[in-house]
């Protein structure tokens, strides 16, 4: 399993677009893309930015926000190199605990795979842990890591 933390760096927003461009960003493969997105958007709070369908129906690709920060989602295609990508565990940055709070209250009323409850972390974060249906790991919790920007390095 991959180990992916989300978090986008609001001082790279775009103020005149209100958009925010994001450097890295994690692409989640479901077998039932639609239960995934449908799930993500009641339990964790994100919103739908971009649909876009096969002709088969399936979603080709979505884009979640959630705060500042972006997921791609989609179905995962049955033929390699594809097939074998994620499950993977992320971690949302909330505000503040009110709004972690907030979420586990979400996921204990949507019956959501909880694997790991309420607790306060041992560098600071007041977080809980969940299961998506893609089986996709989510820490939510308070901790926002700071760390000075490098300049990225070229090969």
């Amino acid at each position: 399993m991959a180990l992916v933390s989300l978090r986008v760096d609001t001082d790279r927003m775009d103020e005149r677009k209100g958009t925010v461009t994001a450097a890295v960003t994690p692409s989640l493969g479901y077998d039932d893309a639609r239960a995934g997105i449908d799930w993500l958007v009641e339990v964790l709070g994100f919103h739908v930015a971009e649909l876009h369908e096969m002709p088969d129906g399936s979603v080709a690709h979505a884009e979640l926000v959630w705060g500042t920060g972006l997921v791609f989602a989609g179905t995962r295609p049955k033929t390699e190199p594809w097939s074998g990508v994620g499950p993977t565990s992320l971690s949302l940055a909330a505000e503040d605990a009110a709004t972690v709070d907030r979420l586990y209250d979400r996921a204990r009323a949507a019956d959501a795979d909880i694997f790991l409850e309420m607790h306060e972390a041992p560098y600071g974060s007041h977080q809980f842990c969940v299961r998506d249906p893609g089986g996709n790991f989510w820490t939510v919790g308070t901790y926002r890591p700071q760390h000075p920007v490098e300049p990225a390095r070229r090969p």
